[in-house]
């Protein structure tokens, strides 16, 4: 038993059992498919509504579990090491209910979050642009108001669920621009297929598959007054504030790949024989077993230091880019040096080495690359 498991509520294992028993039954007869089509999966989505895994930290008032962050992060991580695909599918759903929570009216929270909670309604939060990156300050996408609402224009890349999505959270800068603030806002807009001149076109990655992300164009497209979230020039606000919660939750789904590679490995070990013995009993092979244990249960210990944080309400950016670059690399260590010890079977398609390895290299970019974390737990250290 870890220091983890010792310190778990009740709660904590009745959201594993929910989670356990939806990636037994659900998530697991589906993964090889999931990865075949590339499909988006609203089916297995709407599974884990049902299974209370899109609302683990939303109240119960809106259907969700009233759940901390540490029982996302268990989620997180046992779905990620079944379909890593699915984990950053309810990633960048949770993503966009959260400030629907937390800054919508109560109008907008009775309407929108009981849907995204039970599955009925996917959401996506679209803030990366081609030329602007994830900062919100350099937006190039506007909002031009109107005398009834508003008209967006702009592009965007990047946003997990978009285009499948039944609700956007498009950040855009609202024109003609407060004198206080840049004027970033946040605008709930509906499916492309349901407004005028919102179009989407999925990108093709190396991993991932089933995962649905690409490029998002607005042109002039109208929606009411009521679609702006919070207040006007508050989007930097609701854009970055759950950016801990949303790179320590990238670490969970780095520590779910990873552990389900080092599972693979040892198994193999122990049964693969060379030279009238297991692979684990020749030294070279032990070594990469034990480098494999350290870093991945050092990453856990460092998500979950970090989700323990959040739970509290102390979260901190030092804690979880550490946990984010280190879980990041963990993934793709563990993989990689799986695929090595099962030798040339861990390269082929019909073996899941393969798919661990492309889902983790995206870990390492997508929320803030491992460099910009490690500058940021750099800065912090040395106070700049």
């Amino acid at each position: 038993m870890t220091l983890l498991d010792r310190a778990l509520s009740e709660e904590h294992y009745d959201v594993l059992d929910r989670t356990d028993s939806f990636v037994e039954e659900t998530l697991a007869p589906r993964t090889e498919e999931i990865e075949r089509s590339r499909e988006f999966p609203r089916d297995v989505v709407e599974a884990a509504g049902d299974a209370g895994l899109l609302g683990i930290v939303v109240p119960e008032a809106y259907g969700g579990l009233g759940g901390d962050f540490v029982s996302y992060c268990l989620a997180l991580e046992r779905v990620a090491a079944e379909s890593a695909a699915v984990a950053e599918t309810i990633q960048g759903h949770t993503f966009a209910t959260l400030p629907v929570l937390n800054f919508g009216t109560d109008a907008q929270k009775d309407r929108l979050l009981p849907k995204m909670v039970s599955g009925e309604s996917v959401g996506a939060m679209l803030l990366t642009e081609p030329g602007a990156g994830s900062s919100p300050t350099e937006l190039g996408t506007v909002a031009e108001a109107t005398d009834d609402g508003y008209r967006l224009s702009g592009e965007k890349s990047f946003g997990t669920n978009a285009g499948v999505a039944d609700v956007h959270l498009v950040v855009a800068r609202k024109r003609p621009q407060p004198d206080d603030s840049h004027g970033v806002s946040v605008f709930l807009v509906p499916n492309p297929d349901d407004v005028e001149g919102f179009t989407f076109d999925r990108g093709e990655y190396l991993g991932m598959h089933g995962h649905v992300t690409g490029d998002s164009t607005l042109d002039d497209v109208a929606v009411d007054a009521d679609a702006l979230l919070g207040s006007i020039g508050q989007g930097f606000r609701i854009a970055m504030g759950t950016i801990d919660m949303a790179r320590t939750g990238l670490g969970a789904i780095g520590c779910g790949i990873g552990r389900a590679a080092f599972q693979q490995a040892v198994d193999y070990a122990g049964d693969r024989e060379q030279g009238g013995k297991p692979v684990g009993e020749y030294q070279a092979v032990q070594v990469l077993v034990a480098e494999m244990d350290s870093r991945l249960e050092s990453a856990r210990s460092l998500v979950y230091g970090s989700a323990v944080r959040i739970a509290d309400g102390e979260g901190d950016t030092r804690a979880s880019s550490r946990a984010k670059f280190t879980a990041s690399d963990a993934a793709e260590f563990c993989a990689r040096n799986a695929m090595q010890i099962y030798g040339g079977k861990g390269y082929r398609t019909d073996y899941p080495l393969e798919r661990y390895y492309r889902d983790a290299r995206i870990l390492s970019i997508i929320g803030g690359t491992s460099e910009i974390q490690k500058t940021t737990v750099a800065g912090e250290a040395l106070g700049l």
